[in-house]
């Protein structure tokens, strides 16, 4: 653990040198991915996460804990919310909430509930399963995927969900394709370096594509341009305790 925090802080706050200078190198223009920065350029590429909490906004297919104080026949332990962002109460039938943070769903179910059946009734919502955070894993692993994720997640965890690279994967050749208020960003990252703590491991959000291999990445890509923008915080290492 002490060599992660001591390298994490070797890519983070001392970055002020060549790091930063590396990546504003490539401000100029587009770059194609095989231009993607490496090391502690690509650390400093991407900004920091987002919080990720009470704000989260329901979206189809996630999963709801549903539960009304006092009232367990018109509580739901597994609500799946449609495609239409709709979920079934008991008693109410079919409750608008998507789009809607879990605190606003409360709200507007105790509302309905409260039009003819209950006074006053107290609702909580809880989203046990946020489908719409996922990321997509691709290239040189063993299986492909679309994949949900809870919590936060490294780039190690994020291959080992496509039940990790192939024998002959690339592993110091790993890309990771972030859009960021409508830009895409690509860093490419060593997974062997990490592996060995060596190297941080990065955090990747839900939206963010993996892809295992330069060449896999040029072929799934397809050759497009990724804008690299001016604004380079870092990426946040995860550091489990491992």
């Amino acid at each position: 653990m002490r060599m992660k925090r001591q390298i994490l802080g070797h890519y983070g706050k001392g970055m002020k040198g060549g790091a930063v200078a590396a990546a504003a190198m490539l401000l100029a223009g587009c770059s194609t991915v095989e231009d993607a920065p490496r090391g502690e350029a690509a650390y400093a590429l991407m900004p920091a996460p987002a919080a990720v909490g009470r704000d989260y906004v329901i979206g189809p297919d996630d999963v709801l804990r549903i539960q009304v104080y006092h009232e367990p026949d018109l509580s739901l332990e597994d609500a799946r919310v449609s495609a239409a962002g709709m979920v079934r109460m008991p008693l109410v039938g079919d409750v608008s909430i998507g789009g809607l943070t879990a605190g606003e769903a409360s709200d507007v179910i105790a509302g309905r509930l409260g039009e003819r059946y209950l006074v006053s009734p107290q609702v909580t919502v809880f989203v046990k399963q946020a489908v719409g955070r996922r990321i997509t894993v691709d290239g040189e692993v063993r299986e492909p995927g679309l994949f949900p994720v809870e919590g936060r997640i490294g780039l190690i965890q994020a291959v080992a969900l496509a039940h990790g690279p192939t024998r002959l994967a690339s592993l110091g050749q790993v890309v990771v394709v972030r859009t960021v208020e409508g830009q895409r960003q690509a860093a490419t990252f060593d997974l062997g370096a990490i592996r060995k703590g060596e190297a941080p491991d990065p955090e990747i959000l839900p939206g963010d594509l993996v892809i295992v291999g330069l060449s896999r990445a040029k072929a799934i890509l397809g050759g497009a341009l990724i804008a690299i923008p001016a604004v380079a915080t870092g990426f946040i290492a995860i550091d489990g305790g491992n």
